[in-house]
């Protein structure tokens, strides 16, 4: 039955290597078994045979995963098939490859303990789109950034959700703001007052999407798996030192 064997190597029957595939059969879209790479990628394997696959867009087996799909195993003869949700995929790469572009106040690499380190983000608008088959069915996708997220370096986090966007303006008065306690040096750990074992604070910025996608307008939308968009910068901090100044004559 189909979806039941891997590997025919042992019986001597070519071809000896099979490739997960997507089709539909009698029940609906399903999973099966090709001897030809199809870009589809297992995840998990569960009891029931269902899987859950990850899709190799770029046509090169170890390439970039995207998508996070499950379907059950297919129990007929399957009829093979791009399923719809490529084709989704295809249409919303198209906007969700941004990447955080931060602007940070003090910038690199004049970080500062003791005092704010302001950043500022914008994060791309909303998208709405959709294509049109031969056979004048219409499918959309529509997606946004819900959550920004910035990861110090130095253990701390913050996140930020739709409504605070606007206010990710930086310096002065921007919402995402940081105080770094201690210095990075090079190398780390050169005095007592450097941190141990950074050079510099690794600060990310991270975009969440939300996509969701629907082959006719009487289906309902479902969820298109995409990752995050990340930037990581190198931001080394130093430290401000007070020193008395005793060259003005008025002092004692």
């Amino acid at each position: 039955m189909a979806g039941e064997i891997v590997d025919y190597a042992s019986e001597g029957v070519v071809p000896w290597r099979l490739y997960p595939a997507v089709g539909t059969d009698s029940s609906g879209t399903c999973w099966y078994w090709r001897s030809v790479w199809t870009g589809w990628v297992f995840i998990t394997r569960h009891a029931d045979g269902s899987a859950t696959f990850a899709y190799d867009s770029d046509g090169v087996p170890g390439g970039p995963l995207n998508l996070e799909v499950t379907y059950p195993v297919c129990r007929s003869e399957p009829t093979p098939e791009e399923p719809d949700i490529l084709a989704a995929w295809d249409l919303a790469s198209q906007y969700v490859h941004v990447e955080p572009d931060p602007i940070l106040n003090p910038q690199i690499p004049w970080g500062l303990t003791g005092a704010e380190t302001h950043l500022r983000v914008v994060p791309p608008p909303p998208f709405a789109d959709s294509i049109t088959d031969p056979f004048g069915q219409v499918l959309e996708v529509n997606g946004k950034v819900v959550t920004v997220t910035i990861t110090w370096g130095d253990g701390f986090a913050s996140t930020f959700a739709e409504p605070d966007f606007p206010l990710l303006t930086g310096y002065p008065s921007g919402l995402a703001r940081h105080i770094y306690e201690v210095k990075t040096c090079d190398p780390p750990g050169s005095t007592p007052r450097c941190h141990p074992s950074l050079e510099s604070y690794p600060l990310t910025v991270s975009f969440r999407w939300e996509v969701q996608w629907r082959g006719t307008s009487a289906s309902p939308f479902e969820a298109l798996a995409v990752p995050d968009t990340v930037t990581t910068v190198a931001y080394p901090v130093q430290e401000i030192i007070s020193v008395l100044d005793t060259s003005d004559d008025r002092l004692p």
